[in-house]
């Protein structure tokens, strides 16, 4: 998971070494390797006072796009009043382009539903990453998109845990403070 414990523990007693959550069961199936990624993804880092305009040029001027990654402040706050940058991820979703919230912080979640600005995020459609790192999302849309599958099957694919890159709601690396909100439905998708 993206913000496990910790592999071992340094203090005056010496090491202590709890790592058994690192074993995993031996492999079901061979490795298959997936080579067909779909790089036309983009990743945004907010920052205050950023150009708006510049983002309304690359999602307009740029028909290939097939996902935005915002990185967002904290758990999923970004600028409440800049109306372009709401109408830009409205024509975003609009052309079907998945857009997907990660946050800056190096531990912690995406909850979309803790501040306004979030919530709106989430009315709009925007998929929440819950705690996976920016280039596991950036990864993950790649692949998926890369797969063939259709818009609303990224979007639901996003929001679950395929390979370890999200911790699943209800698992101790979760807690509520932090959980994902905003995952589409589990409707079965063939990956």
């Amino acid at each position: 998971p993206p913000n496990p414990p910790p592999l071992a523990t340094v203090g005056a007693a010496g090491v202590s070494a709890q790592n058994r959550h690192l074993w995993r069961p031996p492999p079901s199936a061979r490795l298959r390797i997936h080579s067909n990624l779909d790089a036309r993804v983009v990743v945004v880092r907010l920052t205050p006072g950023f150009d708006d305009g510049a983002l309304v040029a690359m999602v307009t001027h740029t028909p290939e796009l097939r996902g935005l990654v915002l990185s967002l402040y904290g758990t999923g706050n970004g600028p409440s009043h800049k109306a372009a940058f709401v109408e830009m991820i409205e024509s975003a979703i609009a052309r079907e382009i998945v857009v997907v919230a990660v946050t800056q912080c190096f531990q912690g979640a995406v909850s979309l539903d803790t501040y306004e600005v979030g919530r709106r995020l989430l009315e709009l459609g925007v998929v929440s990453a819950g705690d996976m790192t920016t280039e596991a999302c950036v990864t993950k849309l790649a692949y998926l998109c890369g797969r063939g599958l259709d818009f609303r099957d990224v979007r639901a694919a996003m929001g679950r845990n395929l390979r370890g890159e999200i911790t699943e709601p209800g698992t101790a690396s979760i807690t509520p403070m932090n959980a994902p909100m905003g995952v589409p439905n589990n409707r079965p998708v063939n990956l």
